[in-house]
């Protein structure tokens, strides 16, 4: 509850004064020439990483030592593919992703800080914290907030497997999804939006460095994520034109019909987006390969994305309903849960994860989501007391009953979608929006009134602005506003 008088009045200022101090920081930084910023970003991220690794050993210094079981992977390695969206893995763009693909899962979040963070804990956005605090419409428009981040007492995933004698890896393309779960590895590596094959050299450096009879890695690719370049070779494999303005980023975003050289862009930005993952899924196949080499024991490798990727799928509907703060309907991340952003695929090779989401052969009508993926991999390592989820392991099945969420949009009002028994409902308060959808097409219609009862009743509560969210300023700033966060 919030108050007045002193104690409310040292709040104001102490928060001036912070705000003044960001503001001078983020001014120093804008000041620099482009050649200083750059010499800095090296050692900005060595005083990143080293920082993270202190604060894992420090953590770990208070976990309960644990035992994996006698059938549990020696070593478990997560690869998750930023702005993957599931129905871009095909046989014809990415053949490695496609062969392994076990079934979809829906994210807990529209954008990567609070999925990844959902990722860890097995929870949602709600229960584990990491999200936004406010309501508000301008919310990511302007400036770069972040939600806060997991407090150091929570126990996540690699936290898990390293009290169980596992050497834990994080290395991370850029720098977001590093400040939601930095600190959480033994061993760290941020880049500033380094390419998949840096990421995973980087990770085959950190492999050889000693002999490591169990590990755990975490690895994040940016590849997919703004601004997208792959090598000239898939450029050329998929006839994009890059004399096209700014086609590695994103533009012709608020409009519902942007005209002829508007529909080329997103034609174009379409074949480029497929470009990178072609690449992506060829350095997936050749780190699967060198995995097999050069590691002794059971690999577990699965690959999943954050969220997925809009790409005006609902452009004009998106527009007419709901207030988007860049604006940027149906496009990108971070807006409206629409499937193209809300689904995910999930690839494993060496794991059982129970039934697809064929409804022929699926045990459940209920959707899987990435909380899930934390609890079984705890399974499947004989680990399942480590962290108390609401996610369920894969490997048993998922309750009929369960409804399964999405919430924390990161653009506009707060945005919060409900699933079940092939029905969603995605619901703004802020924009007085109740939208129900068939998933069969993904097309807007009347809910039953039984399930958009229980539906709406499962919906988490609202961000009230009780908490604040965290300012970046300074150098995060700087690294994140190149990947097109404002």
């Amino acid at each position: 509850m919030s108050g007045s008088g002193p104690h409310s009045d040292d709040r104001s200022r102490t928060d001036a004064v912070i705000e003044g101090v960001d503001t001078a920081k983020r001014r120093l930084m804008q000041s620099l020439p482009d050649g200083v910023k750059r010499r800095l970003v090296g050692p900005y991220n060595r005083v990143l990483t080293v920082k993270a690794d202190r604060e894992y050993r420090r953590r770990q210094r208070r976990l309960p030592s644990r035992s994996p079981a006698a059938g549990a992977p020696d070593h478990v390695v997560c690869v998750v593919v930023d702005a993957l969206r599931a129905d871009a893995v095909t046989a014809a763009d990415s053949p490695f992703l496609h062969e392994r693909l076990a079934r979809d899962l829906v994210t807990p979040a529209p954008w990567t800080f609070p999925a990844v963070t959902s990722l860890v804990t097995g929870e949602y956005p709600h229960e584990h914290g990491a999200i936004r605090q406010t309501d508000a419409a301008d919310t990511g428009s302007t400036d770069l907030v972040i939600p806060p981040k997991l407090p150091d007492e929570r126990t996540t995933l690699p936290d898990a497997f390293g009290s169980a004698g596992y050497d834990t890896y994080g290395g991370f393309a850029f720098h977001m999804p590093f400040f939601a779960i930095g600190g959480r590895f033994e061993s760290h590596d941020v880049s500033d939006k380094a390419d998949v094959m840096t990421v995973f050299e980087d990770y085959r450096e950190w492999l050889a460095e000693t002999e490591r009879e169990r590990t755990f890695s975490y690895l994040h690719v940016g590849d997919l994520h703004e601004p997208v370049d792959p090598p000239a070779s898939y450029w050329d494999r998929y006839d994009v034109d890059g004399t096209i303005p700014d086609i590695t980023t994103w533009d012709y975003t608020d409009a519902a019909d942007p005209g002829p050289e508007g529909e080329r862009y997103r034609e174009h930005r379409r074949r480029l987006y497929r470009a990178a993952l072609a690449h992506v899924d060829n350095r997936l196949a050749r780190l699967r390969s060198h995995l097999d080499r050069h590691l002794d024991g059971d690999v577990a490798f699965v690959v999943t994305g954050d969220h997925g990727e809009a790409f005006w799928e609902h452009t004009g509907f998106d527009a007419a309903r709901f207030a988007d703060s860049r604006p940027a309907y149906c496009v990108d991340h971070g807006g409206t849960p629409y499937e193209s952003l809300a689904r995910v695929p999930l690839a494993v090779d060496g794991l059982d994860v129970g039934g697809s989401d064929d409804p022929d052969t699926s045990d459940s009508s209920a959707p899987a989501s990435l909380v899930d993926l934390a609890p079984t991999l705890l399974d499947a390592a004989g680990l399942d007391d480590a962290l108390d989820t609401t996610g369920v392991s894969l490997r048993t099945g998922i309750p009929a009953d369960r409804v399964t969420l999405v919430e924390s949009a990161r653009y506009g009002h707060e945005k919060k979608a409900a699933y079940a028994d092939g029905w969603k409902l995605v619901v703004s308060q802020g924009d007085d929006e109740s939208v129900g959808f068939d998933l069969a097409d993904e097309t807007p219609t009347d809910l039953p009134s039984d399930v958009e009862r229980r539906l709406t009743e499962a919906l988490p509560a609202w961000p009230n602005g009780e908490h604040a969210d965290v300012r970046v300023s300074g150098m995060a700033q700087e690294r994140l506003e190149d990947l097109g966060y404002v």
